[in-house]
């Protein structure tokens, strides 16, 4: 059976009326390099995370997401302006991206996409809740994501400056 894919966007920056910072896609950039090292203040479920090697286009860590350990391969494509987060072994997700994108209006844009492991998109199949709880779980953690990137703005320049 083969896996289901699913994706959520969302616009980076608000509709400028409120006078906040406008980031351009090189500051969200270095904030998602950022977040692939230390996504914790990013993404509420993740409670801790260690690098534990570097390879070219990417490294391997170790998260603590939900109280349970899993391993991740992270693959950096700045030509794609992505980062995808595969998880040997796991039982519902084979690989999580994220992805500098635009939206209907040309804005600049984050998706997260998921690809669900074969076990995952049977009990898709069979329960209906896990699709709904699968879609408010990724739905939750890009506002969070996004919400943390805008808090971060004042930070972007170090950021950049370290990238």
């Amino acid at each position: 059976m083969s896996g289901v894919t699913m994706s959520w966007s969302i616009p980076v920056n608000s509709d400028g009326s409120s006078g906040a910072t406008q980031i351009d896609a090189h500051q969200l950039w270095a904030q998602l390099l950022h977040k692939a090292e230390n996504p914790v203040a990013y993404v509420p479920a993740i409670t801790r995370c260690r690098v534990l090697d570097r390879f070219p286009g990417g490294f391997t860590r170790e998260i603590v997401k939900d109280g349970r350990t899993i391993f991740q391969r992270i693959e950096v494509s700045p030509r794609e302006l992505s980062i995808v987060y595969r998880q040997p072994g796991d039982p519902e997700l084979e690989f999580i991206m994220n992805q500098i994108d635009r939206d209907a209006d040309g804005g600049l844009a984050m998706t997260i996409a998921v690809s669900l492991a074969p076990e995952a998109t049977e009990r898709a199949l069979r329960e209906s809740r896990f699709l709904e709880a699968t879609d408010a779980y990724f739905t939750d953690t890009l506002r969070s994501v996004v919400e943390e990137i805008r808090a971060a703005t004042g930070d972007i320049d170090s950021l950049i400056a370290a990238a």
